[in-house]
C-alpha cells in the first residue's frame, strides 16, 4: 500500500527507508513516519534523563509520543546530513544540527551519527550519537550557557556564545579579555551568533606552559571554527586578535568571510620600543603587586586617549582590574607571543581577498594611524575608519562609533554574511 508517494515498502532497501524516515521527519508528518517503523521498535537515546529525548523506548505507540513531544521542546534550526552508509541491514547517518531548547532558550548545536536497523523495509532500532553532556547544560535553566570551553591543541579556550545568525568571532588584544566587546555583542547578538574569546593567557582561558606564536593561535582558532561548524566567520579583532585574523584570512580563507581589524598592525615591533618591552615584562611576571598596577597606570596612560581616561575613571579602573586579574606567567607568554615573536607579515596582506574593514584610533600610539593606513592601501578593497580622541583600545574609547562601522560594514553588500 502507497502512502503519499512512497513506494511500496516491500521494494524499499534499507537506505531508502531511512530516507523516506527522513523526508516524512522533515515534514512532520507522524502517522507516515510510523509506518516506517516495526511495530516492535527500540528507540534509544543516551544522555541526562533531564533531557526530554533521553530514554528507551519500544513499540510504536511509545515512539509516537517521542515524535509529537519534539517539537513542543526543540526548535529545529538546522539538520545537515553529510552521508548515508548502508551495510546490510544497517544505515549510518553522519550529520550536524543546531536546535532551540524552548524551556529555556538555549540554541545547542552538536555533530551526530544516527544508527538505524532496517528489517523487512522498517526499521527496527533507532540509536543517535551526540553531545550528550552540551545537550544537558541547554535544558539546565541555571547553567551559564552562554559562557562554553574547548581544548584545541592543549590549550583550554574559554569563551561566549551569544545570538543566532551568521557567525561573528571575535579576538581582543593584549592585556584586557572578551568584555573589551561587550557593547558590540550587545548590540550585534540581536542578529548574529557572536563567539567572544579570552585569548591565551587572558581572563578564563588557559594557555601552554611552553610558550606560543601567533601563528599557533591562527591554527587553533582555524581548528575551532571548523569544529565547532561554525561555518565562514566575520572575524573581529583588536590589537593581537586582529594580527591572527590577518593570518587567518590570508593562509586559511575557507574559514573567514569578512575581516574587521581594530588598531592593529602587520609590522614586528619597533625595534626601538623592545627594550621598554622586556623592562615590562620583567614587572608584570614579577614585580610586586603595587609594582605591576603601577605599570599597568603607565601602560594606560601609553596606550588610551587622553580624554577617555579623564571621562572614564571607573572603567579605566576595571580594564586595570582586569589586567592585574590575569595569570602572570600566562601574560608573559602572551606578550612575548604579541610582542618579541609576533613578525612581520605584511607579505600577507594581498592574500587577503575577504572584505575588509580597518579601524583605529587617531590617538593610538600603539599601533599609530599610519599602520593601519598601510594595511588599507595593501589589503584588496579594504575600507577605513579613524576614530577622532580614540587610543588603542577603540570598542571601549568609542563603543558607539565601532559598533555603527561594523553594522555599517555588515550590511554594506560586500558580502553575504
Amino acid at each position: 500500500m502507497q502512502r503519499n508517494n512512497i513506494r511500496d515498502p516491500q521494494a524499499l532497501s534499507a537506505k531508502e527507508v531511512v530516507k523516506a524516515y527522513l523526508a516524512e521527519f522533515a515534514k512532520g508528518n507522524i502517522e507516515e513516519m510510523l509506518s516506517l517503523l516495526d511495530e516492535n521498535v527500540v528507540w534509544h537515546i543516551d544522555g541526562d534523563p533531564a533531557v526530554s529525548t533521553v530514554g528507551l523506548l519500544q513499540g510504536q505507540q511509545k515512539v509516537r509520543h517521542w515524535l509529537e513531544s519534539f517539537p513542543e521542546n526543540f526548535r529545529p534550526q538546522k539538520f545537515i546530513i553529510h552521508d548515508l552508509i548502508e551495510h546490510n541491514e544497517s544505515v549510518l547517518l553522519l550529520g550536524q544540527f543546531r536546535h532551540t531548547v524552548l524551556s529555556t532558550g538555549n540554541a545547542i548545536g552538536s555533530d551526530m551519527v544516527i544508527h538505524f536497523k532496517v528489517s523487512r523495509s522498517k526499521i527496527t532500532h533507532y540509536q543517535i550519537f551526540e553531545d550528550s553532556a552540551l545537550l544537558s547544560r541547554a535544558f539546565n535553566v541555571e547553567d551559564k550557557w552562554q559562557q562554553q570551553q574547548i581544548r584545541v591543541n592543549g590549550t583550554l579556550y574559554r569563551y561566549r556564545d551569544c545570538g543566532e545568525g551568521p557567525t561573528l568571532f571575535f579576538a581582543h588584544g593584549l592585556f584586557v579579555n572578551h568584555e573589551i566587546f561587550s557593547a558590540q555583542v550587545r548590540s550585534l547578538s540581536q542578529t548574529h551568533r557572536c563567539i567572544v574569546l579570552d585569548m591565551p593567557g587572558h581572563g578564563q582561558s588557559g594557555y601552554s606552559p611552553d610558550g606560543w606564536t601567533l601563528d599557533d593561535l591562527s591554527r587553533d582558532l582555524a581548528l575551532m571554527i571548523q569544529e565547532l561548524s561554525l561555518g565562514s566567520v566575520t572575524f573581529i579583532g583588536q590589537s593581537q586578535g586582529g594580527m591572527v585574523g590577518i593570518r587567518l584570512a590570508a593562509t586559511q580563507p575557507q574559514h573567514v568571510s569578512g575581516l574587521v581589524l581594530i588598531g592593529t598592525s602587520a609590522r614586528a615591533e619597533f625595534p626601538e620600543r623592545l627594550g621598554h618591552w622586556r623592562s615590562q615584562r620583567d614587572i608584570l611576571c614579577h614585580g610586586t603587586d603595587r609594582a605591576r598596577k603601577e605599570q599597568f597606570e603607565a601602560i594606560q596612560e601609553q596606550i588610551n586617549g587622553r580624554a577617555w581616561l579623564e571621562n572614564n575613571p571607573a572603567a579605566a579602573a576595571h580594564e586595570r582590574n582586569i589586567m592585574l586579574s590575569h595569570d602572570r606567567k600566562g601574560l608573559a607568554l602572551a606578550l612575548d607571543a604579541a610582542v618579541f615573536t609576533r613578525g612581520d607579515i605584511r607579505a600577507l596582506l594581498p592574500d587577503i581577498q575577504v572584505p575588509t574593514l580597518i579601524i583605529c584610533g587617531e590617538e593610538d600610539s600603539a599601533t599609530p594611524v599610519e599602520l593601519s593606513l598601510e594595511m588599507a592601501d595593501t589589503i584588496p578593497d579594504a575600507k577605513m575608519v579613524i576614530l577622532a580622541k580614540t587610543g588603542h583600545h577603540p570598542p571601549v574609547e568609542d563603543a558607539p562609533g565601532v559598533t555603527a562601522a561594523i553594522v555599517e560594514f555588515l550590511q554594506s553588500g560586500l558580502f553575504n554574511c
